[in-house]
């Protein structure tokens, strides 16, 4: 873990090693030697930092960075008489510049993500997929770039996406008799009676609370809309080597044949345990009918980066026993190919 990470460690450590310096009372007397101090802090640190990560991570982390040095520069080192003095002067100008950019970046984004869904010929591919690889090479830190896919996913599934994929007989739908849409909607009703109900309690009593949990409920909407609209349009695969399960927003998951010791109906209650992860985000609320048991633990990549492995696996599928026979078909299969 600290390898993986140990430029960014050492680069912040230098970092503050600088900036104690630049809080000193004499050296801020010294404004020649203080102009040397925010030049090393504010170009020539991250400048290295920048050739010696610039093989292991993109450059939107980097612009990242270095924005963030820059923001937090004026409030660490005095600006009198300070050779950067000018340019922080214009900061407002350097601020506009940056959020263009970003504009910039998120278009072409936009455009690469919009070629890729129209040219993609890959049946495993789907809008979530093709988001979460896009933004996997934009943010180096694999945890956070899983929870910005998992909000911009959200967002991509509750206003944008409106029309499902092209259906092929590898695919196989979770939500037509499951009842999760008169759930989800459920909870979707009782989350703006909610927000409706302490927006009026405390609008008059404090305001800025009041604001905050509104935010949060509608974010809570965007969150549940998003999810069960991915449930409708993302289906489950099987493939003549492996099944491809896609449940909402939660990350894709590939399931090797040669890796499963047994497939078979399961309804009813559950216990909990390391072993066993269920495709429901809303855990035993959600109806299960099918148990998927493996040979080896496999990891599961469940939603906000959380990860878990696990041999025994439950979800929902529509047409249970055409899964199941196919399923079986597909191992059987690739049994044989494997004692010829």
């Amino acid at each position: 873990m600290l390898k993986k990470y140990s430029s960014l460690i050492i680069f912040i450590l230098i970092e503050i090693v600088i900036a104690f310096l630049g809080l000193n009372n004499s050296i801020k007397q010294n404004s020649d030697f203080l102009s040397l101090l925010t030049g090393l802090f504010l170009i020539v640190a991250p400048f290295i930092y920048y050739l010696l990560t610039r093989k292991k991570q993109t450059e939107l982390t980097f612009w990242f960075v270095f924005y963030s040095i820059f923001k937090i520069t004026p409030y660490i080192f005095s600006m009198e008489n300070n050779f950067f003095e000018r340019l922080f002067q214009l900061k407002i100008y350097l601020n506009i510049a940056f959020l263009l950019f970003l504009i910039w970046k998120v278009f072409l984004f936009l455009r690469d993500f919009k070629n890729a869904t129209k040219q993609k010929e890959n049946i495993e591919q789907d809008a979530h997929s093709i988001i979460t690889d896009s933004l996997k090479k934009s943010v180096r830190f694999q945890k956070l770039g899983k929870m910005i896919a998992f909000e911009i996913c959200s967002f991509y599934y509750c206003f944008i996406k409106w029309q499902g994929d092209k259906k092929t007989k590898n695919d196989f739908s979770g939500y037509h008799n499951s009842g999760v849409s008169g759930l989800y909607f459920g909870l979707m009703l009782v989350s703006v009676f909610e927000a409706f109900g302490f927006h009026a309690l405390l609008i008059s009593r404090n305001k800025p609370l009041a604001i905050l949990l509104l935010v949060l409920h509608v974010y809570l909407l965007i969150n549940l809309i998003g999810h069960l609209k991915a449930i409708f349009f993302r289906t489950h695969l099987v493939l003549s080597q492996k099944i491809v399960l896609r449940y909402g927003l939660f990350e894709t998951t590939e399931i090797p044949m040669h890796s499963i010791l047994s497939i078979n109906k399961f309804e009813g209650d559950y216990k909990k345990s390391p072993e066993l992860v269920k495709y429901a985000l809303l855990g035993k609320m959600e109806p299960h009918n099918i148990a998927l048991e493996l040979k080896n633990d496999q990891n599961f990549k469940l939603p906000f980066g959380i990860t878990k492995n696990s041999k025994k696996v439950l979800f929902y599928i529509d047409n249970v026993n055409e899964f199941i026979n196919e399923t079986r078909l597909k191992i059987e299969e690739n049994q044989t190919l494997k004692n010829v």
